[in-house]
């Protein structure tokens, strides 16, 4: 496999990044976890290199917003939010604190039918 000089735009805060990475049908506009976690928007590809590779392209996303949006595990309805009645018959809704763990490449994955409780709850 190709290594690739390439260029990126960080998600999070626009820094402009160069690294060289494995060419696996990259494409400029192309949006990229890295393996560190941080997610970068592809700006330009340059020449195969024989040095060594200095960032893993994870996991392809659709957009910068896909990328950095925590993943659910699906473990409850209604993302998590509960629909709750005061004394006076007025409908509300309370969103709690929910679990929240890492993947090795530094993507957030909230667990929705559990509530975190005290601290830094079941993470502690």
């Amino acid at each position: 496999m190709a290594k690739r000089l390439m260029t990126g735009t960080t998600c999070t805060t626009g820094e402009i990044i160069t690294f060289i990475a494995d060419d696996t049908n990259v494409s400029v506009n192309d949006f990229f976890q890295l393996a560190t976690g941080l997610c970068i928007q592809i700006t330009a590809t340059g020449s195969t290199t024989s040095a060594e590779v200095t960032q893993t392209l994870s996991i392809e996303f659709a957009s910068c917003s896909a990328c950095t949006t925590p993943y659910s595990a699906s473990t409850g309805g209604n993302s998590g939010i509960v629909c709750q009645t005061n004394c006076s018959g007025t409908t509300f809704t309370v969103n709690p604190l929910h679990p929240v763990w890492t993947t090795n490449q530094n993507h957030s994955i909230i667990q929705i039918n559990a509530v975190t409780i005290g601290g830094n709850g079941l993470n502690a």
